[in-house]
């Protein structure tokens, strides 16, 4: 049997029955879940226990003395995946609004256990599906990335899916000078760039858009360093898709030219 990460639930009641969750035979957590007037499936995450800190085992166990609770299934993931250290640079989080609660949802990201600083709070008062950014912090450098909603118990919205995404190499490849960005963005967006974890001036406060935006701005002198990394600020007042340097611009089009010399011979 195979060890796995236990980030998720997905239980199918109605009312709001408490849950008791148990890996390896140590609870994790009792949590009540969000009232519901008729019975469908949510998606509950799990939050980093003191106890089991990385929400990891071999058997995950759900008690529930509530007739309420139809069915569950827990969401494990092999803890081999994230055997190797990385640079973690944000959560991509898939989201379902709030509908008509008055309780936002509040996203908390943790690496290997240790909450991040930004905290993002959702009031998108709608149930559609859309999507968010939640940045670590600069430098994390860690194993096991997780991320939980903090007002599960209270608010009709629901964290869908999440996805860990590292800092691509390109961006921390040895000691490299940076002159200029190019940032392809939508809405309200305020960028802040750290370099070797050291702020590089003031942040960026780009021009506000209601479509989708392409602008090309300019590093301080001197920006000269190793680990290049941003966040982004106001994370549900705009949406960044692309953000490249023109070092890191510069490493994709040899990467281009490389590849095609391949395929040639």
């Amino acid at each position: 049997m195979e060890r796995s990460i236990f980030r998720a639930i997905y239980v199918e009641y109605a009312g709001s029955p408490a849950i008791t969750v148990s890996v390896d035979g140590k609870e994790l957590v009792t949590q009540q879940l969000a009232a519901q007037d008729s019975f469908r499936g949510r998606r509950v995450t799990l939050p980093v226990s003191s106890e089991a800190v990385r929400n990891n085992g071999f058997v995950a166990h759900l008690e529930c003395n509530s007739t309420q609770l139809q069915n569950y299934s827990f969401q494990p993931e092999p803890i081999l995946s994230y055997a190797t250290q990385q640079l973690f640079h944000y959560y991509e989080i898939g989201y379902r609004g709030t509908g008509l609660s008055t309780k936002p949802i509040v996203l908390h990201a943790h690496l290997d256990g240790h909450q991040q600083d930004q905290v993002i709070t959702i009031t998108d008062n709608s149930t559609q599906v859309d999507t968010v950014r939640l940045y670590f912090n600069k430098l994390a450098y860690g194993f096991l990335p997780h991320i939980h909603n903090a007002q599960a118990a209270a608010t009709d919205g629901e964290i869908l899916w999440a996805r860990p995404v590292a800092l691509p190499p390109r961006f921390y490849r040895g000691i490299r000078s940076h002159a200029e960005f190019q940032i392809t963005y939508s809405g309200d967006v305020t960028l802040e760039w750290y370099l070797d974890g050291v702020p590089l001036g003031d942040p960026y406060v780009l021009p506000t858009t209601s479509s989708t935006t392409t602008e090309k701005l300019y590093f301080q002198a001197g920006a000269v360093g190793h680990d290049l990394q941003y966040r982004v600020l106001n994370p549900t007042a705009g949406k960044v898709y692309v953000v490249e340097t023109d070092v890191t611009l510069s490493d994709l089009e040899q990467q281009t030219m490389t590849q095609n010399s391949e395929e040639r011979i």
